[in-house]
């Protein structure tokens, strides 16, 4: 084993003491720059390593000390190599309303400014962008009038398929607007996924390429195409995160029959891989907060579409960049020919204070505390992420001058 990784050749060395029923796994690597006192129980920790009461404090271990959740100290000690963590590169699919409502009060106008802001900002440089926009035309002209009782009576099959809102009632066509309500339509970028600066220009040139035009909000299935979109791309770029971002202005209307979007972002975010949903509500629209809780985000992001509309919604995207940012990383790659040991990683985190501690590993993001610190991987067996659980992302981004540091070579620390 060689700092954490399986080794091509031989092992070095490899140690292993039981306690209370638990194995843990030492190694003692060359190199390594943090040392880990045994968890064998009593004796004076070898240099480097505190020796220490092994408490458990607050749910972590200080780094360097020995022992895990009992004993006093310890004979041996692990070294691990220290690698400055990286953060998860992010890409964004944003799904941005075009329907007809957004040309009133200028809202159109000033949030396509705020996104053209935010893709020129130096900030914003190595984010992945891309964007599609809804409702799209079908390019069919269908009869003004609606109501139906087959599918043939909506005219072309893309003014149906004619359903029934209630028992009794006259049906309704779902193609009637003459806007879109395919998934596949909207998971078909206008501009695709690819890094800033470069793509900036690309999408100026697109949004100034669209102006409000549709007839209704089509939100479920647009909604359900940016997922459908950002998961392919996820699963070709597993060592990013990727997020969608839907903009609107208003209620979904249209496509009677369509799934929700409150049903699209809850699948999305409880999937492999899972896709959380931001959302950005141009104006007061308090439905979306739906959206985003069953997407993984809490609530939505409101711009008041008559005032400050340009600053709040350049401010709405880069919440969601800093969100979407800050408590993922990537998990240090090993040297050609070697395997990663991913039970021998940690995590350390070194407050302002400067009094570095270790981070205890859970399972699965179900099994975060709701205080403490913790973390887990993205896809246990399987993992490309390191991510910090909600409570210690939160203490994390609270501290300005906190250090996140992976240590590979020693035994994983679990809570």
């Amino acid at each position: 084993m060689r700092d954490g990784f399986f080794s091509s050749g031989l092992s070095r060395v490899v140690c292993a003491t039981a306690l209370s029923g638990a194995l843990i796994a030492a190694c003692s690597a060359s190199g390594g720059s943090t040392d880990f006192g045994d968890t064998n129980g009593a004796g004076a920790g070898r240099p480097g390593g505190n020796g220490g009461n092994g408490g458990d404090a607050g749910g972590f271990i200080p780094a360097g000390a020995g022992g895990s959740m009992a004993g006093q100290g310890g004979n041996d000690s692990c070294a691990a190599t220290k690698n400055k963590a990286e953060q998860v590169p992010l890409d964004m699919y944003i799904m941005f309303d075009q329907s007809s409502s957004m040309q009133d009060n200028a809202k159109w106008t000033s949030t396509t400014a705020a996104l053209k802001a935010f893709v020129q900002q130096p900030a914003a440089a190595g984010i992945g962008v891309g964007i599609q926009y809804f409702p799209q035309s079908t390019g069919v002209v269908c009869p003004n009038l609606g109501f139906c009782a087959t599918d043939a009576d909506c005219g072309p099959a893309a003014c149906g398929p004619c359903a029934a809102p209630l028992p009794g009632f006259p049906g309704v066509c779902n193609g009637i607007s003459g806007d879109s309500c395919k998934p596949e339509d909207y998971a078909k970028p206008d501009v695709p996924i690819a890094p800033l600066p470069a793509v900036g220009t690309t999408i100026i040139n697109s949004i100034n390429s669209h102006s409000p035009s549709g007839n209704s909000t089509p939100t479920g299935p647009a909604l359900q195409g940016a997922v459908d979109y950002a998961k392919q791309w996820a699963i070709s770029n597993p060592t990013h995160t990727t997020v969608v971002v839907l903009a609107t202005d208003g209620e979904p209307t249209g496509c009677s029959g369509s799934t929700s979007s409150v049903d699209v972002a809850a699948a999305a975010f409880g999937g492999v891989p899972s896709i959380k949903t931001f959302v950005i509500g141009v104006g007061n629209i308090a439905s979306l907060n739906s959206v985003a809780a069953s997407g993984g985000t809490g609530s939505a992001i409101i711009v008041d579409g008559s005032q400050n509309a340009t600053e709040q919604f350049l401010q709405a995207m880069n919440e969601i960049r800093g969100a979407a940012l800050s408590c993922s990383y990537l998990i240090p790659q090993p040297p050609p020919g070697d395997d990663i040991d991913y039970n021998a990683i940690n995590v350390e985190y070194t407050p302002e204070s400067g009094i570095s501690v270790i981070v205890p590993q859970v399972p699965t993001a179900a099994d975060c505390p709701a205080a403490g610190l913790a973390w887990h991987y993205d896809v246990p067996g399987a993992p490309k992420q390191i991510i910090l659980c909600d409570a210690s992302c939160s203490q994390v981004k609270a501290d300005t001058k906190a250090e996140i540091d992976v240590l590979v070579g020693c035994a994983t620390i679990v809570k």
